[in-house]
């Protein structure tokens, strides 16, 4: 029982041994290179996934390199633009293996792609220093070009690189991080400080015409409507005239009578309705109106 337990785990490590000598996997997201003697031709690129088989080293050799695209970030620099002003920018790039059988031949380890390209971005990040500063930090979104700088780099790097033959494409590169310097923060800020300061101005310019149209169309609505009741209170005051004229007439044929009503309204006025007014007997020398006889008419018979 002993011997054939201990013969199953040895045809196991045979199996496994051989398994390792004579098979490798390419998984979905890999394409491998599997060199003869180390030297690789288009038969060498294997991009299926599953198990394939090899002969061992040193006749068959395999490397496997990745599919997925593969980010690269380098470090800050310090650049200047074209209006004069200092930044630091960190940019980076996403980058993948496009032709294995290239890579291979020409760098071979993704570390050394690694460096390459790092090099490359350093060279068309100068790029950045044909653009203004405002080009690069504004509020206003229409006024930066960033897109525009890195579709620049981009296809400069895909250029640099289709040049070289190194089997890599560039995904995308883009601009990470803009620092101002202390210098260049302090102008910044002098510069958004006039132009807020023109914005002020033109707010106030804007406000002062507003206030004036307004004030203009109150003096002349204020005009306007005083001029109406002008004209209103002149028609009111000839009504008034025509009306008097009238009434002076008819206190014209007694005048003494309308200057006793006159005398009646007068008191009405000052005493009210609750007012309890007393005479003494010498100011009711006013009744003795009531008791004269009027005179009869000219021409009339005693």
């Amino acid at each position: 029982m002993k011997r054939i337990f201990a013969l199953l785990v040895g045809g196991l490590l045979v199996a496994a041994l051989a398994a390792q000598m004579f098979l490798y996997q390419v998984r979905y997201d890999q394409v491998a290179i599997r060199t003869v003697f180390d030297r690789a031709d288009a038969d060498s690129v294997q991009d299926t996934p599953g198990l394939k088989w090899k002969l061992p080293w040193p006749i068959h050799q395999v490397t496997h390199y990745s599919k997925r695209l593969q980010l690269l970030e380098d470090k800050l620099e310090e650049l200047q633009t074209a209006d004069g002003k200092s930044v630091i920018v960190r940019t980076y790039l996403t980058w993948r293996i496009a032709d294995p059988l290239a890579f291979y031949v020409t760098l071979k380890d993704p570390a050394e792609a690694r460096r390459q390209l790092a090099g490359r971005l350093r060279e068309v990040r100068g790029i950045i220093s044909g653009y203004r500063l405002d080009q690069l930090v504004n509020e206003d979104r229409t006024r930066l070009a960033l897109d525009t700088i890195e579709e620049e780099a981009r296809q400069a790097l895909a250029t640099s690189l289709t040049e070289a033959g190194y089997g890599l494409e560039v995904g995308t590169v883009g601009i990470y991080r803009i620092i101002l310097p202390e210098s260049t923060t302090a102008k910044v800020f002098e510069t958004m400080i006039a132009s807020r300061e023109r914005l002020a101005e033109n707010a106030l310019q804007e406000g002062q015409a507003q206030a004036s149209a307004i004030r203009s169309e109150a003096e002349g609505a204020r005009d306007r409507i005083l001029a109406f009741a002008d004209r209103r209170a002149q028609a009111i005051r000839s009504q008034g005239d025509r009306e008097a004229s009238r009434e002076y007439e008819g206190f014209a044929q007694n005048e003494e009578f309308a200057i006793f009503l006159r005398r009646l309204e007068a008191l009405e006025k000052m005493l009210g309705h609750n007012t309890t007014f007393v005479l003494s007997a010498e100011s009711l020398g006013i009744l003795d109106w009531f008791e004269r006889v009027p005179a009869a008419p000219a021409g009339a018979a005693p």
